[in-house]
């Protein structure tokens, strides 16, 4: 006699009575392993700011900037490492950087005698004086290539921003003549960087007269050209020529860049120059004489600038630069080495491959935080290398068990 479906008979103590409830969908082991991955490629991602936050507090002394640069991989064992380097900034070429939306500024600038190999990134704004005044500087070490915008920095500097480059006229000399001509020339400048001058570039030669002084008369003092020549005729003083020159900027740099002149002058014009010729035995004591007439009066050698391309010089052969073409330049064939002071070029800042950056007050302290954040990751890491570990023996043993009750237990016969 077969049993009613709504009878109270005791169910099978063989049969699980939660079979048909369907457990929830397991998360997939790729996404626990997908985690794990992007979790250890953040920490290697900053993995340098770990290593340097827990790195010594005390600088690494490196000593002078244009020996450690000269000496083969001796800057190697400061890299990512608090250090102290000293060197000579170049404040001609010097960047001031803001971020968008505030009004921090900071300087970006190279150390002279490195080859463009050293710059140095100060962020502090107002700058302290005792740091203003020494050419010390302490901070973070880290190669050039390292940083996520050193592609942008490389271009505009190379396409925006120039440095002069002044040269020893015997150098000059020698390299012209060991040189054929017309051909690409590597010369050392007086800081100790090496410059590429093309056929093409200009060059600025100063010529000495010294027979001639340039004196600068105040124009809140003498207002106009007549009165700085009446003290230059009532001491017997000839004026060979005449111009004017323009009151600094702010910060005491003149507007007129130093390199080969040009541009424009912003500020207002606050002296008049003479160029001016006295008898030999006349010259000192009517410079004294006309020191005195003002604390503001300006006293100079004469120089004469000219300026022609690399193409145009070559090396005389009795100590002297020939010009080849000298109606273009306006100035005579032959330039004596000795009354040559300076020559000088503009040229752009290149940022080789194997150039660094010192960020200056970047202290380990100020990247502990990153080892906070990449210890969470590392567990965040682990917690789901173990999930897809287990989730993959899980699945290999459901994929060994047999199929269908298991062996013994007891089969209902169909009703």
């Amino acid at each position: 006699m077969s049993v009613p479906p709504n009878s109270n008979a005791p169910a099978d103590p063989g049969e699980d009575e939660f079979a048909g409830i369907r457990s929830s969908r397991a998360r997939h082991p790729a996404l626990a392993l997908g985690a794990a991955a992007l979790a250890l490629f953040i920490i290697a991602h900053v993995r340098a700011d770990i290593s340097y936050s827990l790195s010594s507090s005390e600088p690494l002394d490196l000593g002078n900037a244009r020996a450690l640069l000269a000496a083969p991989d001796a800057i190697e064992h400061g890299a990512n490492r608090l250090v102290r380097i000293s060197g000579t900034p170049d404040r001609e070429s010097a960047l001031e950087l803001d971020t968008k939306g505030s009004w921090v500024f900071t300087q970006f600038f190279r150390i002279l005698g490195t080859g463009n190999r050293l710059f140095v990134h100060r962020r502090e704004n107002p700058l302290p004086a005792f740091k203003a005044e020494r050419d010390v500087f302490e901070g973070r070490l880290i190669r050039f290539r390292d940083l996520s915008f050193e592609a942008a920095i490389r271009g505009y500097s190379a396409s925006h921003v120039s440095a002069t480059h002044f040269f020893a006229p015997d150098e000059l000399s020698r390299a012209l003549g060991a040189v054929a001509p017309g051909a690409a020339l590597a010369l050392r400048d007086l800081a100790g960087d090496t410059v590429t001058l093309g056929p093409s570039d200009l060059l600025a030669v100063d010529l000495a007269r010294p027979d001639q002084v340039r004196i600068g008369f105040p124009r809140d003092k003498f207002r106009d050209e007549a009165a700085a020549r009446a003290e230059i005729g009532k001491r017997g003083g000839v004026v060979i020529s005449s111009s004017e020159s323009a009151a600094p900027a702010p910060g005491g740099r003149p507007t007129t860049p130093v390199g080969l002149g040009g541009g424009s002058n912003a500020g207002a014009v606050e002296r008049v120059v003479l160029v001016v010729r006295f008898p030999a035995e006349r010259q000192d004591a009517a410079l004294h004489e006309i020191g005195d007439l003002d604390p503001k009066v300006e006293i100079r050698d004469a120089r004469q600038t000219f300026k022609v391309r690399l193409a145009d010089l070559a090396a005389g052969a009795d100590g002297a630069l020939v010009i080849k073409t000298p109606e273009a330049a306006g100035a005579p064939a032959r330039l004596p080495l000795a009354s040559i002071p300076a020559i000088r070029t503009l040229a752009s800042v290149q940022i080789p491959d194997d150039a660094w950056l010192l960020i200056e007050n970047d202290r380990p302290r100020d990247h502990f935080h990153t080892v906070i954040f990449g210890a969470v990751l590392a567990m965040f890491a682990f917690v789901n290398l173990i999930n897809f570990v287990a989730s993959v023996r899980g699945g290999a043993r459901r994929g060994r068990s047999p199929q269908g009750p298991p062996q013994g237990s007891p089969q209902r016969s169909p009703q």
